[in-house]
């Protein structure tokens, strides 16, 4: 199933906490049909995979039923913790149509996934002297195949899978928030992970998801009812101000490291986007600013066209992204 790549199609994305749901008409100039999302109850899902199969069937038969998702084609985005992108070198002498082949035939020689069985796209970057400069897509197979299986057993028709940085630069790409010119950091400011993604030339050449080191008692007891969404008030501001100190220092360590590390100080990052689904996303943003010493754009939810009362809000992004994708 490839990554890269309107019979009515739905877009899912599942997070350890949430199910989230878009329709749009039209890919050249979108308009946001459908949004909706669903909150999971804890320990279903753990780092993108399924830790309990009959409670995550029952919540997925009711999003189904909710959103009427029988029959239609899905997309759906791969869990970011079940996704790796790396850079590697091949002889330039490979084809564009044998990097795949290529890539798996390396796979535990001299290119190394933490993935047993990895799903993997190769994407021809360049080439520099004899070498072929190739960016590699990959995420766990088995992560894959369990949610295509059950979108399959309620009747869905799984199609294609994308990662959610993809997704959400695609969206930013198209409202005309990135040029050729910058180097780009995007920053996802999720409930309990950020993912932090370098892009050049409009191409993902680094990827990093990094867990909230959230202190104990940040939570709060407040449940989250079925058709509210997860609010400030779920969390104690100050125990989130503290985790993102950390958050901040690794994102310019990832900084440091692209400049110096990868590029001996001739590259540097010199833009950045933040979205995300964390209720305090308009405070991190402010900090990130002041942190980092980078102009900094979030994708204001007005650009984006809707034929009724929508309310979007940047949590939908990665869900409106993949539904923009090309190639059906």
């Amino acid at each position: 199933m490839a990554f890269i790549g309107n019979k009515k199609i739905a877009n899912l994305e599942i997070q350890d906490y949430v199910i989230r749901y878009a329709e749009v008409k039209s890919k050249k100039n979108p308009v946001v049909t459908h949004i909706d999302e669903h909150y999971l109850p804890r320990d279903i899902i753990s780092n993108g995979k399924v830790k309990d199969p009959e409670g995550f069937l029952q919540q997925l038969k009711t999003c189904f039923r909710k959103w009427k998702l029988r029959g239609k084609s899905i997309r759906f985005i791969v869990p970011d913790s079940s996704v790796i992108i790396r850079t590697v070198d091949v002889p330039s002498d490979i084809s564009d149509e044998e990097l795949n082949g290529h890539i798996y035939f390396e796979l535990g020689e001299s290119i190394h996934l933490p993935f047993e069985n990895p799903v993997v796209d190769a994407v021809n970057l360049g080439v520099e002297g004899n070498q072929k400069k190739v960016l590699v897509v990959a995420s766990s197979e088995e992560t894959v195949d369990t949610y295509y299986d059950y979108f399959k057993d309620e009747r869905g028709n799984p199609e294609v899978a994308d990662i959610s940085p993809l997704c959400q630069y695609r969206l930013y790409h198209h409202y005309g928030k990135t040029n050729d010119r910058d180097i780009y950091l995007l920053v996802q400011y999720n409930v309990k992970y950020v993912m932090v993604s370098i892009f050049d030339h409009h191409k993902p050449v680094f990827v990093q998801n990094v867990e909230i080191p959230y202190p104990e008692n940040t939570w709060k007891a407040v449940p989250i009812q079925e058709e509210n969404s997860l609010t400030r008030e779920h969390l104690d501001r100050g125990h989130v101000y503290t985790a993102f100190d950390e958050i901040y220092i690794e994102i310019e360590r990832i900084l440091r490291f692209f400049q110096f590390t990868l590029h001996g100080g001739d590259k540097q990052i010199t833009n950045m986007l933040v979205t995300g689904d964390h209720p305090y996303l308009a405070d991190l943003m402010e900090q990130t600013r002041e942190r980092i010493n980078l102009p900094a754009q979030l994708l204001a939810p007005d650009q984006l066209k809707t034929i009724q009362e929508i309310d979007i809000t940047p949590k939908f992004y990665n869900v409106i992204g993949l539904a923009m994708k090309e190639g059906d």
